[in-house]
């Protein structure tokens, strides 16, 4: 197991190396400076070993039968290209909640583009992406890139490449807290999360993924037909609430003054609570 840690300012070097120095298989990996999240997952694949690869990270927490059950399914299906387990919440104090209304379904429709569709359709937070995978579909991935949310683009390609799981029987713990990334409303230092420094480009999140989205969908001919897949696109492009993210994203991109402005009309003409998923979401 590689810990890349990325450039902390806590304790994580000491704690990963005291494990360390009690196990071989646990291998610290230090970055100098903040590389970004997205760099440093990528940059924890690259020291792949085995036959499956798992990300996780340093506050989630697995059943202790997840690993062994995601392979048992994956041994059992080949073509299931990510098994993953049911999501449950943590609180920082060890306390479990159910949040059933983010649960992702086993997405195997034997069609890769009804897949791609299934999984950009997604609500909120991506759990998945940290299921168990098979290492040669992620190699021909996109990987993570440079802005926030694109796992759910990773996830989009490798629906294209594989079917999904769900493993009833194991469990991800997905830790709540106040500095989780999904909690920082500002685009900006959201970027500076992802990428290592903050970038009004990296800030128009919706923008970032439409493109991402794109150049998928032209990637994997071999597996299925682009024009199949970008006509969804298309369609998810052109709908009022993706063209008004787009709008306020370039607005944010040329001026923050000018994004506030179109913000305050927005919520005139859609109410508040509709501008808060355009913006946000």
């Amino acid at each position: 197991m590689y810990v890349t840690d990325n450039a902390s300012h806590d304790d994580t070097p000491e704690i990963v190396s005291s494990y360390a120095r009690k196990d071989s298989r646990v291998v610290l990996v230090s970055n100098k400076e903040n590389i970004g999240a997205a760099a440093n997952y990528n940059l924890g694949f690259t020291y792949r070993a085995g036959k499956y690869f798992k990300w996780c990270a340093h506050d989630d927490r697995l059943s202790p039968n997840y690993l062994e059950a995601c392979v048992d399914a994956l041994e059992a299906r080949p073509d299931v290209g990510l098994a993953y387990g049911r999501t449950l919440q943590i609180s920082p104090k060890d306390e479990i909640f159910e949040i059933p209304e983010y649960e992702t379904p086993s997405i195997d429709n034997d069609d890769p583009a009804q897949r791609f569709r299934q999984t950009i359709a997604l609500s909120k937070t991506c759990f998945p992406i940290f299921g168990v995978f098979r290492p040669e579909l992620l190699e021909r991935s996109m990987l993570h890139r440079s802005y926030y949310g694109s796992d759910r683009a990773l996830l989009a390609e490798m629906a294209i490449l594989g079917k999904f799981l769900l493993v009833e029987d194991a469990v991800f713990y997905n830790r709540e807290h106040e500095e989780r990334s999904i909690n920082i409303d500002d685009k900006l230092q959201r970027s500076l999360w992802q990428t290592g420094r903050k970038s009004r480009s990296a800030a128009a999140e919706h923008i970032q993924l439409a493109s991402h989205l794109f150049r998928i969908a032209s990637r994997h001919g071999d597996v299925v037909a682009p024009y199949r897949l970008w006509a969804g696109l298309i369609r998810r492009s052109l709908t009022p609430v993706e063209l008004g993210r787009y709008s306020l994203e370039l607005a944010g991109m040329i001026s923050p003054k000018m994004a506030a402005f179109l913000k305050r009309n927005f919520a005139g003409q859609i109410g508040p609570r509709q501008l808060k998923q355009v913006v946000f979401k």
